[in-house]
């Protein structure tokens, strides 16, 4: 590829050396780079990728794409100075890829908590469609491809390094998507994503806003800055897109007065109007009903979109298999996104009633591990609001006593570590402190953090090993009692110094619980 068509679109300031020479890859980490490459760079948070430029150039780099001005370089290397040199990277990788972001339609699901379960519900009411739709996310990037050997479509699924990737992942994913007949694109789009600028280019057709808590504020510094970070999805939204807002959440009123177009879509339960917007959400819920088993309650829709051909309905009848009454929110969200495009009521129920999203509020003793005198959940829940929402949803089906077992990760935001052990000591009976993703920090000196402003009263046990917590948790458990175990969810690993070991609570609940009813049915053999 020449330099200018890997640059079209780019700001570009200066251009030294030849001015359109043939590459061959474009890369921003200098140890991948080989002969022919052009190599990106910008100041980072915590290292200037500026300073890799004489190891790219050893390894063979003829373009270097950079925000400073570099002297001393070969006369035989191309230099490209530009203002913004993560917009740049952006714009080359889609270029580089062929722009394939231009050949389909865009979800993107911003917020604190809930991006991964609505973007599941919205990605599974598309599916019932019959629109030929991809899922970006947390979990794992999913779509289909037609299968050679016979007519059916054979469900491919990629890890997820990133909620957001990389943009030379993204684009060669969304390359992917293209080459594959996927024409409907569901995205969460992370806030750290945003402020990279990792999707700088791409044209959103709908945006949902979830919800807006404390976290991420070790990068964000605040909460302007974080929710700066999320408006820049909106500001990415076509003129004639849909922004599909929370209603009950006090930071939507801003968002409505710092979007420029008024094709807008709110849910929520309660009025919005006590948080300042002009009349109650469109889309709300009535009779919502919960049990350990299922989530029920009625759609209430309010309004037919304007700009689309959304076949016109009042009430839809919903059932879900993910518990916890936040997440009725999450459904009104993906309703949402089905009315955007023209979902019928019935896709609507079925895509709701047949998602399953690992490690959100999972029940992993229904699965026949034992005879379900105690519930162990499992949720990622890793925020003050979101460990809220899940103890508070699972005290709610109760029978007696709740259990948390939860940790906060180390090298993130400090400060939401003694309001996370607050929360989980006021609303469940026991909690167990223990280890999350440690990473560099001591797991003692984490948990130590989380119990400081803990009155003496508050009703606690701090077990540094994560599989003795939950094991502890599970043996001192009575009939009745739900367990829940928060802040890893889907994942498979646990993060100490650096290194990643498994580790995956749904397994480690699952094989206790088995061991339990193991010894349980021998003693009572005896």
């Amino acid at each position: 590829m020449k330099l200018q068509i890997l640059l079209d679109g780019a700001d570009v300031t200066h251009i030294t050396g030849d001015r359109n020479p043939k590459i061959n890859g474009v890369v921003s980490d200098h140890r991948k780079v080989k002969s022919g490459n052009a190599f990106v760079c910008y100041q980072g948070l915590k290292v200037d990728g500026h300073s890799f430029i004489p190891g790219a150039v050893k390894n063979g780099a003829k373009v270097i794409i950079s925000e400073k001005n570099i002297p001393d370089l070969s006369k035989d290397i191309t230099t490209v100075v530009t203002p913004n040199g993560r917009k740049t990277q952006a714009i080359c990788a889609a270029n580089w890829h062929g722009n394939p972001a231009k050949k389909l339609s865009f979800t993107g699901i911003t917020g604190t908590n809930g991006k991964t379960s609505t973007a599941h519900l919205s990605y599974g009411i598309l599916k019932e469609q019959g629109l030929k739709t991809a899922l970006l996310g947390t979990i794992g990037h999913i779509f289909d491809i037609q299968d050679p050997d016979n007519e059916d479509q054979k469900k491919v699924e990629i890890p997820a390094l990133l909620t957001t990737p990389d943009p030379y992942e993204l684009h060669a994913i969304l390359r992917r998507f293209v080459d594959a007949g996927i024409e409907y694109v569901i995205m969460e789009t992370s806030s750290q994503g945003l402020a990279q600028h990792r999707l700088t280019g791409i044209n959103f057709d709908t945006a949902v806003f979830t919800n807006l808590t404390q976290d991420h504020l070790d990068y964000h510094e605040n909460m302007d800055n974080y929710f700066a970070a999320k408006l820049m999805l909106f500001q990415q939204l076509d003129p004639k897109g849909l922004a599909i807002l929370n209603a009950d959440s006090p930071f939507t009123k801003r968002f409505t007065e710092n979007i420029p177009y008024s094709n807008t879509l709110t849910y929520g339960l309660a009025n919005g109007l006590a948080n300042g917007l002009d009349s109650v959400a469109d889309l709300s819920a009535l009779d919502v009903n919960i049990t350990l088993k299922r989530l029920s309650f009625t759609a209430l829709n309010r309004r037919q979109l304007s700009f689309n051909d959304a076949p016109s309905w009042t009430k839809i009848d919903a059932t879900l298999r993910m518990l916890g009454a936040y997440n009725v929110y999450n459904a009104l969200a993906a309703i949402g996104v089905g009315l955007r495009y023209s979902c019928n009521p019935e896709a609507i129920k079925k895509g709701l009633a047949s998602t399953v999203v690992p490690g959100r509020f999972e029940n992993i003793s229904l699965n026949g591990y034992q005879n379900n005198d105690i519930a162990v959940i499992v949720d990622y829940a890793h925020t003050p609001d979101g460990l809220e929402n899940v103890l508070t949803a699972a005290k709610d089906i109760a029978d007696r006593q709740l259990i948390s077992v939860f940790g906060c990760g180390g090298d993130r935001d400090k400060g939401k570590r003694p309001k996370m052990g607050r929360i989980s000591t006021l609303i469940a009976d026991m909690s167990m402190i223990t280890s999350d993703n440690p990473r560099t920090e001591n797991p003692d000196e984490i948990i130590n953090e989380i119990v400081s402003l803990l009155p003496p009263d508050a009703a606690f046990q701090c077990i540094t090993d994560r599989r003795d917590a939950i094991k502890h948790a599970i043996l001192n458990a009575r009939e009745g009692d739900v367990i829940v175990i928060a802040g890893k969810g889907h994942e498979d690993y646990q993060e100490i110094h650096g290194e990643r070991y498994p580790f995956d609570d749904r397994e480690v609940a699952a094989q206790i619980l088995h061991e339990v009813a193991k010894d349980t049915h021998e003693l009572v053999s005896e």
